[in-house]
């Protein structure tokens, strides 16, 4: 189960930013517009300037990811464990929310309308254009986390605007592909409960 999952991942991971599936989610977002001669010069600088509440919070999740659910697949003689990391990983996300939420930016806030390992879709309210570059702070309240990353417009109309991401951590991708296949879950499991409900 675990490598038929961890190649599931490895596949997204190889898509392109346009092949990734778009989930119609609102996650909340700080979109701060940044000129082309102030972006970072590569992957090593952006990655350098990450605040360290954003890096902790995507390496814990990841560690979470590779730990944790295996821990649970080994049976009951690690199920007293695994049920003491848990509570002790509730504790640790429940202070890293109220951190990542000191990074939170009121006059940048935005809310998404679809969102993907490979972009987001806002709603058309300031003037953006194709090429214009913006720093993104993506806020992922259901996986106790947060991403810093580098987008630019890739697609604008009269109702939406599509931000591709051109600077990101590998790990934040694969975050990323892990909330939108927790939020398509949830939305399948949701509609499956409202059609038992209607019948």
């Amino acid at each position: 189960m675990a490598s038929h999952s961890h190649s599931i991942m490895a596949w997204f991971v190889d898509m392109d930013n346009n092949d990734y599936f778009l989930v119609k989610h609102a996650l909340s977002i700080n979109l701060h517009p940044v000129e082309n001669d102030t972006l970072p010069a590569d992957q090593l600088s952006f990655e350098a300037e990450i605040p360290g509440p954003f890096r902790m919070a995507s390496d814990l999740a990841q560690a979470d990811a590779s730990i944790l659910a295996p821990l649970k697949l080994n049976g009951e003689h690690t199920q007293a464990i695994w049920t003491y990391l848990q509570a002790q990983n509730q504790k640790i996300n429940t202070l890293l929310g109220y951190v990542l939420s000191q990074q939170d930016e009121p006059e940048f806030r935005k809310t998404t309308v679809q969102f993907s390992a490979g972009s987001v879709v806002i709603k058309k309210t300031d003037n953006w254009a194709i090429g214009d570059h913006a720093r993104l702070k993506i806020f992922l309240p259901e996986e106790s986390s947060a991403i810093y990353c580098y987008a630019n417009v890739s697609k604008v109309d009269e109702i939406e605007c599509v931000f591709t991401y051109t600077l990101i951590r590998e790990q934040d991708r694969e975050l990323l592909i892990r909330a939108s296949l927790h939020v398509q879950s949830q939305q399948l499991k949701n509609r499956a409960k409202q059609r038992e409900l209607n019948n």
